[in-house]
């Protein structure tokens, strides 16, 4: 039997926009990036509307990102808050601009309080997992962000860099079957 989860990135943000570190401050959403999840929940409503679950991080700009796509695609179930798929801590980073040279100690795991990119990756493939099997067969919507996303899909292939493109409001799909990824689709964007 296999599970469908689709990885929907927050939309924009302040701090985003500012390209700032924001990491589990909670930031809310700006109005591009209201307009941006709606957006996606209608192009969900045209061409994908049938989710069974939807999850969040326990992150406003996440929840209200999956409120507003829920709202679109008429679901009328609870959202589910997950606190693991919240986004990765990054420390005495959060709050800096980015910068090549804060990068690089991001990318060297180089920052105090930093959630280690190794332990990012096993958190995010277990918790996929996990909700795999908690609801298997399901097509599943998370609202979540961008290193969460990027921890799986770096765990799942080397194709993938912690730098790779990740847009606000992407969809990120990953089929589930017997506990392996059979397949996936990474940042997708109309």
């Amino acid at each position: 039997m296999e599970t469908i989860i689709c990885l929907i990135r927050h939309g924009q943000t302040d701090w985003n926009k500012k390209k700032m570190i924001q990491g589990r401050i909670n930031n809310p959403l700006n109005s591009e990036g209201i307009n941006q999840v709606k957006e996606v929940g209608l192009i969900l409503k045209e061409k994908d509307p049938n989710w069974d679950i939807i999850i969040a991080s326990p992150l406003t700009r996440a929840i209200d990102s999956a409120k507003i796509i829920a709202k679109e695609l008429n679901y009328q179930k609870d959202i589910i808050i997950n606190n693991d798929v919240i986004e990765r801590d990054f420390g005495e980073a959060e709050g800096e601009f980015i910068t090549e040279e804060i990068y690089d100690k991001i990318k060297h795991d180089d920052v105090i309080n930093l959630e280690k990119s190794f332990d990012l990756q096993n958190r995010a493939y277990n918790a996929l997992l996990d909700i795999a099997k908690t609801y298997p067969g399901k097509k599943i919507l998370i609202a979540t962000h961008s290193h969460f996303i990027k921890g799986f899909f770096t765990k799942i292939s080397s194709e993938f860099t912690f730098t790779s493109p990740l847009y606000n409001a992407s969809r990120n799909y990953v089929y589930i079957k017997n506990d392996q990824v059979v397949k996936y689709l990474f940042n997708i964007t109309d």
